[in-house]
């Protein structure tokens, strides 16, 4: 999907078959090449540059949820299984995915038996037993780490390792998304005597297992990268992978221009015109399962009659905001579900915007318009901020856009611009905010336990984990996301996840706005770039890039 917004949105409305406990379908590498791949000829060697507008914060991808240390991390380790680009399970540092089917699965799902590779070796020479694997988890599960991300994991109570290419994981109750677990693996021989993780050096300085190896890191400049010779798929490609760091979009889009780079990725919005007009660059539009919404703290007065809620959620217009500020590369979100999950309901209605209603809703909740037009209630304007990370044009645009739509109902908006760290590390950890605009990248499976149960609520209580960031508490909210996870027939689950998008909608805890599209700009001469919207990302394939061989 290149270059054709109307094939977009036709493919975003696809869902994809994603495998499951019951059918689930093994993979092998050839598998996972694109077909046309074949076809092309590819030179051997070549270094790629690749441009992104975020630096890492750490190359240890189980301590950060930035997009840019995921990408880098893709390509330095390696995990148990991983999506190709159709959100198929194929074997990464497994033989193959476990499934009920091939025996790897029990019939109640507590034991998944991992077989693993033989032969594949850390950057430094040393080989990748099933000891790593479990070294994984307990470092995972080690409170001292600043993990950002532990659940499923802590449904394990044990991992078996019968001999160095067996791992058995027990769980104490049968988590659903097991696949999606052991994303990155690290090396139990360099880190069972690192001391204090958060500070390792190799943090900084990682080895893993993946097709590219760590050769330096030059702080707000680039990250660079040396084909791994001895990846376990083969020799990539190219010889290396330049990961630049160019914070500022319109210098990305010079360094397109002036074939500085040969890949450019996250291209805003507002370029997508002039990337498509340059000459030897080809625009990659392809769908994401990031999801933009508005939170509202619901702790807040102000929002706690869902009436209010549904009002304000009425008089915002998400297509409006796609067409005019997204220029039409986005899909509405109806909910927490991304067109592309097996889990979503294709049977949403969108309610589009209704000022009438909204009107009458407010009225309802005893809101008048005041001498000045802005609704009032017991000498109380219906007044918030909107908090929004700095740094992101089109959501700067949106936030805006949303102030402005409010202001027809009489509702007024002051737009709070936040620098990002201080946002995600210290506004939304610690509820200080009124609403709040940004994004989550949805899973590949719809287990959201960790935005919607009401433990998920970050605080002193739970040493503020959790991301459920508005504070929502629905008791039936909470047993449907413990159910999802326990039930093993998918189709139950799609039930489950579908009554979980009614109440989302019902409760209207957040206003779901939007699913955006890629912008991605590639070099003609680049071969084989294969966009991935599931969380693999785009990375998945890189040890098959390369250049074309010019006649």
């Amino acid at each position: 999907m290149r270059g054709n917004v109307l094939q977009m949105r036709k493919l975003m409305i696809l869902l994809l078959t994603l495998l499951t406990v019951v059918a689930a379908g093994c993979g092998s590498d050839k598998q996972s090449l694109p077909s046309e791949n074949k076809k092309i000829a590819v030179q051997q060697g070549g270094q790629l540059k690749y441009g992104s507008l975020q630096e890492p914060n750490t190359l240890n991808p189980l301590l950060s949820d930035f997009l840019s240390t995921a990408e880098v991390g893709r390509l330095l380790f390696s995990g148990l299984v991983i999506t190709g680009d159709k959100g198929e399970w194929l074997p990464d540092l497994a033989v193959d995915v476990p499934t009920m089917a091939n025996g790897g699965v029990t019939p109640d799902g507590l034991r998944i038996t991992y077989r693993l590779r033989q032969g594949v070796k850390w950057h430094d020479g040393m080989e990748f037993t099933a000891e790593d694997v479990k070294f994984t988890w307990q470092l995972i599960m080690n409170r001292k780490v600043n993990i950002v991300w532990r659940d499923g994991y802590d449904k394990i109570s044990d991992i078996e390792t019968p001999d160095k290419y067996t791992v058995v994981i027990k769980f104490k109750e049968f988590y659903a998304p097991y696949l999606t677990l052991f994303t990155t693996i690290l090396p139990k021989h360099r880190l069972e005597n690192a001391g204090d993780i958060n500070k390792a050096a190799f943090n900084r300085a990682p080895i893993g297992t993946g097709p590219f190896k760590f050769k330096d890191w030059q702080i707000a400049e680039a990250v660079v990268l040396e084909a791994n010779t001895s990846y376990y798929r083969g020799k990539p490609v190219l010889d290396s992978i330049v990961y630049k760091v160019i914070p500022d979009a319109n210098l990305l889009l010079t360094q397109l221009k002036t074939g500085e780079l040969d890949i450019a990725s996250n291209i805003g919005f507002s370029h997508l015109e002039q990337v498509k007009a340059l000459d030897g660059i080809r625009t990659v539009i392809a769908p994401t399962m990031v999801w933009e919404h508005m939170d509202f703290n619901l702790d807040n007065v102000l929002f706690q009659d869902v009436r209010v809620r549904k009002a304000i959620a009425l008089a915002i217009d998400p297509q409006a905001i796609i067409t005019n500020v997204l220029k039409g590369v986005a899909s509405p979100a109806y909910a927490d579900q991304s067109p592309l999950s097996w889990a979503y309901n294709p049977m949403q209605q969108p309610t589009g915007k209704d000022i009438n209603t909204a009107r009458n809703l407010l009225a309802q909740a005893g809101w008048q318009p005041g001498s000045d037009g802005i609704m009032t209630k017991e000498n109380k304007k219906l007044a918030f901020s909107l908090t929004t990370p700095t740094g992101n044009r089109q959501r700067e645009q949106t936030a805006q856009k949303i102030a402005e739509q409010l202001k027809e109902i009489g509702v007024l908006v002051e737009v709070r611009p936040v620098e990002g760290q201080v946002f995600f590390s210290e506004v939304l950890k610690n509820r200080r905010f009124e609403t709040a605009l940004y994004a989550w990248m949805a899973g590949i499976d719809p287990d959201n336990t960790n935005l919607w149960h009401s433990r998920k609520i970050p605080g002193a209580a739970n040493a503020y984990t959790g991301q459920n960031y508005p504070g929502w508490r629905n008791p039936e909210v909470d047993r449907l996301t413990e159910l999802g996870v326990r039930t093993v027939d998918t189709a139950a689950r799609k039930d489950i996840y579908f009554l979980i998008q009614d109440f989302i909608r019902q409760d209207c805890p957040v206003v779901p706005l939007f699913f955006r599209g890629n912008i991605d700009a590639v070099k003609t001469s680049v071969a084989n770039y294969q966009p991935n919207p599931t969380p693999s990302g785009n990375m998945w394939n890189a040890w098959q890039w390369g250049f074309t061989i010019t006649k």
